[in-house]
């Protein structure tokens, strides 16, 4: 007899979003072993896929190709595959190898999940129906989808909260809403995400309002691995059901999976509970939205608020690269009359002879006596983002990250900041409009060293010496203070600097003191 709640692990399928599914053949052997020694009733082996992938894959062209990896002693466990938007008309008919399907989808694909669910029934498999993004639908569209749920009688429905942004009385009125409207016979399944660090209490809290006449799946994962933030720890489930429920899941299995196995790979490729996810909860947004304003490097938290909460309703089911850039760049323009401040720091520029511009490179840490020897009372020295060592004039500054860590250093009437940050400091030296440094003969580019040149330029200077402006090494960029952060995500950044440099700036005689991929 089933029990009433059980719990599937789906490391290997939604964790595989982490490594792209390469867990290497071994991996997911071992990992399978333990989680059937363990007990874990169901065990999610990997995703269905459209075409034939290495034996170092979690993802399967046929049920063939998941026999090999499955353990002779299958002591009680089932398992389980997940397919998404796919054709499994070529499918195997059902021998036990694998008992469950589970069909993931947006609600605009509900009739591929039906028709793909009617084709595997017939072919014997025990299916579930898992629309993700359950909080995108009203009361009224789910119970909608119920009802056809109910006409095809599946084996089981999942509620998918995707967005990871139900709280304890959303999970209940979602719970109470299916199962007021969903056949008595149809599983109930929960999949949970960690974006308010939520998961295990809204798993211990569904454990405690199910119809105990229900069957009930909670999905969990090894060490909660999977896409960013992640899932419910299926470590912590398990032991919670042993301590309330006497379930007997034998959890040092389950602990050697993730010391030999998991911990590594997060080691790694981090995922757990993080403030920018907990935003896009906030605002029902998709997770992809701040994790794409985090890669920007240019934004504190309060700046991915700020962007996430101008997201339309319209634009939050689906990923909008275009949008949500438009509205970064919308952010950081803050409209600014600088004419005054062109004047003003022209005039200040005008007592020296020579412009040093200092930008945090790492070949600084070697360059003391060449910055000491060419500062001279004929030279001003503006850093960028960053107080040197051998100190500066002017600080050039264009985001708040980098203001954070040298406020205490430097008074703001040293600093040139750009109009973005005009919500956050106060009375600096002058002001400069974002949009008017940042873009280069038409050409967006947010390089702070390229945005000074670029106002230099404006005000006239044209002969600049340059000290760690260093570019990239190896394909990385390196600081001359570790702690600095950098764009280390496009490996493009460095041509687009060098043409520009070269191209809109070729009438700046340019000396380079330290060396440079720029020179």
């Amino acid at each position: 007899m089933e029990k009433h709640i059980r719990l599937l692990d789906c490391t290997l399928r939604d964790g595989g979003h982490i490594v792209q599914g390469k867990f290497g053949e071994t991996v997911i052997k071992n990992t399978i072993e333990r989680l059937v020694e363990a007990g874990v009733d169901i065990i999610e082996v990997g995703f269905l896929w459209d075409s034939v992938y290495g034996t170092d894959t979690a993802r399967y062209y046929s049920i063939e190709d998941v026999k090999r990896i499955l353990p002779k002693d299958k002591g009680k466990s089932h398992f389980s595959l997940m397919a998404d938007f796919i054709d499994l008309e070529h499918l195997e008919p059902c021998d036990g190898t694998i008992e469950f399907i589970r069909l993931s989808f947006k609600r605009w694909r509900l009739d591929w999940g039906l028709k793909t669910a009617r084709i595997l029934m017939d072919k014997g498999y025990k299916v579930f129906i898992n629309p993700v993004n359950n909080n995108v639908y009203s009361d009224k569209e789910y119970i909608e989808v119920l009802e056809k749920v109910n006409e095809l009688h599946p084996y089981g429905f999942s509620i998918v909260d995707t967005f990871g942004v139900m709280r304890v009385n959303d999970l209940s009125h979602r719970y109470y809403l299916v199962e007021n409207n969903l056949l008595p016979d149809i599983t109930i399944g929960v999949h949970l995400h960690e974006n308010l660090g939520l998961a295990y209490n809204l798993a211990q809290h569904m454990t405690q309002i199910a119809n105990p006449t229900r069957k009930i799946v909670i999905d969990g994962s090894l060490l909660g691995m999977g896409r960013v933030p992640g899932n419910l720890c299926i470590e912590q489930i398990a032991d919670y059901m042993n301590e309330q429920y006497n379930t007997g899941y034998a959890l040092e299995p389950i602990y050697d999976a993730i010391d030999d196995y998991i911990a590594p790979i997060k080691a790694r490729e981090p995922w757990g509970y993080a403030i920018p996810y907990a935003l896009s909860a906030k605002y029902y947004l998709h997770r992809t939205y701040a994790e794409h304003l985090m890669g920007k490097q240019r934004l504190k938290t309060k700046d991915i608020q700020r962007i996430l909460s101008q997201v339309d309703s319209s634009e939050a089911e689906t990923f909008n690269e275009e949008y949500i850039d438009k509205l970064y760049l919308e952010y950081m323009n803050v409209k600014y009359d600088d004419k005054e401040d062109i004047i003003r720091i022209g005039d200040y520029l005008k007592k020296y002879k020579k412009i040093l511009v200092l930008s945090p490179g790492e070949s600084l840490k070697n360059a003391k006596d060449t910055i000491i020897a060419a500062d001279d009372e004929n030279t001003c020295v503006i850093a960028v983002n960053f107080v040197p060592e051998t100190g500066a004039d002017l600080v050039f500054l264009t985001n708040t990250k980098r203001y954070d860590s040298i406020k205490y250093k430097i008074d703001n009437s040293s600093l040139v900041i750009t109009s973005n940050l005009m919500r956050d400091i106060d009375n600096p030296a002058a002001i400069f409009e974002y949009n008017e440094l940042a873009y280069f003969n038409d050409e967006y580019c947010d390089d702070s060293t390229l945005m000074l040149i670029n106002l230099l330029n404006r005000i006239g200077i044209k002969e600049i010496s340059f000290a760690g402006f260093d570019g990239r090494k190896d394909g990385k960029l390196n600081f001359v203070d570790d702690s600095l952060d950098g764009h280390q995500d496009n490996p493009n950044r460095s041509q687009d600097i060098k043409r520009i440099l070269t191209t809109v700036f070729k009438d700046i005689k340019k000396t380079f003191l330290t060396e440079s991929e720029y020179m």
